[in-house]
Protein backbone atom coordinates (compact mmCIF):
# COMPACT_ATOMS: atom_id res chain seq x y z
CA UNK A 1 0.00 0.00 0.00
CA UNK A 2 1.32 3.43 -0.93
CA UNK A 3 0.68 6.17 1.62
CA UNK A 4 1.10 9.76 0.40
CA UNK A 5 0.97 12.64 2.87
CA UNK A 6 0.49 16.30 1.97
CA UNK A 7 0.77 19.32 4.24
CA UNK A 8 -2.26 21.49 3.47
CA UNK A 9 -1.56 24.39 5.81
CA UNK A 10 1.11 25.48 8.24
CA UNK A 11 0.00 27.21 11.45
CA UNK A 12 2.06 30.33 12.16
CA UNK A 13 1.07 30.90 15.77
CA UNK A 14 3.96 30.37 18.20
CA UNK A 15 1.60 29.83 21.16
CA UNK A 16 -0.28 27.02 19.39
CA UNK A 17 0.80 23.40 19.76
CA UNK A 18 -0.75 22.68 16.32
CA UNK A 19 1.94 23.26 13.69
CA UNK A 20 0.25 22.03 10.49
CA UNK A 21 -2.77 20.33 8.94
CA UNK A 22 -2.26 17.38 6.62
CA UNK A 23 -4.09 14.97 4.33
CA UNK A 24 -3.14 11.38 3.60
CA UNK A 25 -3.99 9.29 0.54
CA UNK A 26 -3.98 5.49 0.51
CA UNK A 27 -3.06 3.97 -2.88
CA UNK A 28 -4.75 6.96 -4.49
CA UNK A 29 -8.16 5.46 -3.63
CA UNK A 30 -8.94 6.85 -0.17
CA UNK A 31 -8.08 10.13 1.53
CA UNK A 32 -8.19 11.33 5.11
CA UNK A 33 -8.19 15.07 5.86
CA UNK A 34 -7.82 17.01 9.09
CA UNK A 35 -4.73 15.25 10.41
CA UNK A 36 -2.71 17.58 12.66
CA UNK A 37 1.02 17.86 13.26
CA UNK A 38 1.45 18.96 16.89
CA UNK A 39 4.34 19.91 19.15
CA UNK A 40 4.11 18.71 22.73
CA UNK A 41 6.39 18.43 25.73
CA UNK A 42 7.75 15.12 24.39
CA UNK A 43 8.26 16.41 20.83
CA UNK A 44 6.29 16.28 17.59
CA UNK A 45 3.37 13.94 17.12
CA UNK A 46 0.50 13.30 14.70
CA UNK A 47 -3.09 13.74 15.85
CA UNK A 48 -5.89 12.01 13.97
CA UNK A 49 -9.07 13.88 13.01
CA UNK A 50 -11.60 13.63 15.81
CA UNK A 51 -15.02 14.72 16.91
CA UNK A 52 -15.84 16.26 20.28
CA UNK A 53 -18.80 15.28 22.42
CA UNK A 54 -20.01 15.66 25.99
CA UNK A 55 -20.39 12.50 28.05
CA UNK A 56 -23.10 11.77 30.64
CA UNK A 57 -21.09 13.52 33.36
CA UNK A 58 -20.75 16.72 31.31
CA UNK A 59 -17.08 16.16 30.46
CA UNK A 60 -15.71 16.91 26.99
CA UNK A 61 -14.51 13.78 25.25
CA UNK A 62 -12.86 13.21 21.88
CA UNK A 63 -13.31 10.28 19.55
CA UNK A 64 -11.05 9.66 16.54
CA UNK A 65 -12.87 9.73 13.22
CA UNK A 66 -10.02 7.78 11.64
CA UNK A 67 -7.20 5.79 13.20
CA UNK A 68 -4.74 3.04 12.38
CA UNK A 69 -5.68 -0.38 13.68
CA UNK A 70 -2.18 -1.74 14.32
CA UNK A 71 0.93 -0.19 15.86
CA UNK A 72 2.95 -0.72 12.67
CA UNK A 73 0.25 0.94 10.55
CA UNK A 74 0.22 3.90 12.94
CA UNK A 75 4.02 4.19 12.77
CA UNK A 76 3.97 4.20 8.95
CA UNK A 77 1.21 6.83 8.87
CA UNK A 78 2.95 9.03 11.44
CA UNK A 79 6.27 8.81 9.59
CA UNK A 80 4.65 9.74 6.26
CA UNK A 81 3.00 12.84 7.78
CA UNK A 82 6.10 13.93 9.71
CA UNK A 83 8.29 13.46 6.60
CA UNK A 84 5.90 15.63 4.57
CA UNK A 85 6.04 18.26 7.33
CA UNK A 86 9.86 18.27 7.29
CA UNK A 87 9.90 18.62 3.49
CA UNK A 88 7.44 21.53 3.65
CA UNK A 89 9.59 23.33 6.25
CA UNK A 90 12.70 22.81 4.11
CA UNK A 91 10.90 24.22 1.05
CA UNK A 92 9.90 27.33 2.98
CA UNK A 93 13.40 27.83 4.37
CA UNK A 94 14.86 27.48 0.87
CA UNK A 95 12.65 30.28 -0.46
CA UNK A 96 13.17 32.72 2.42
CA UNK A 97 16.00 35.18 1.90
CA UNK A 98 16.94 37.80 4.44
CA UNK A 99 18.48 40.99 3.05
CA UNK A 100 20.22 43.49 5.26
CA UNK A 101 20.76 47.08 4.16
CA UNK A 102 24.35 48.17 3.79
CA UNK A 103 25.27 51.83 4.45
CA UNK A 104 25.39 52.51 0.67
CA UNK A 105 21.88 51.08 0.16
CA UNK A 106 20.46 53.09 3.05
CA UNK A 107 21.77 56.29 1.46
CA UNK A 108 20.11 55.36 -1.84
CA UNK A 109 16.73 55.35 -0.11
CA UNK A 110 17.14 58.92 1.14
CA UNK A 111 16.25 61.85 -1.15
CA UNK A 112 19.24 63.34 -2.93
CA UNK A 113 20.26 66.93 -2.19
CA UNK A 114 20.87 67.55 -5.88
CA UNK A 115 17.94 68.72 -8.04
CA UNK A 116 16.78 66.32 -10.71
CA UNK A 117 17.47 67.45 -14.29
CA UNK A 118 14.51 68.85 -16.20
CA UNK A 119 13.27 67.06 -19.27
CA UNK A 120 12.35 69.21 -22.25
CA UNK A 121 9.26 68.29 -24.20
Amino acid sequence: MKISATINRLVDKPESNIKAFASVSFDGFYAVHGIKVCEGEKGRFVSMPSTQYTDRDGNKQYSDIFHAVTKSARNVLNQAVLNAYDVKLQQIQATEIEVENTPDEEMADEPADEPEPEIAM
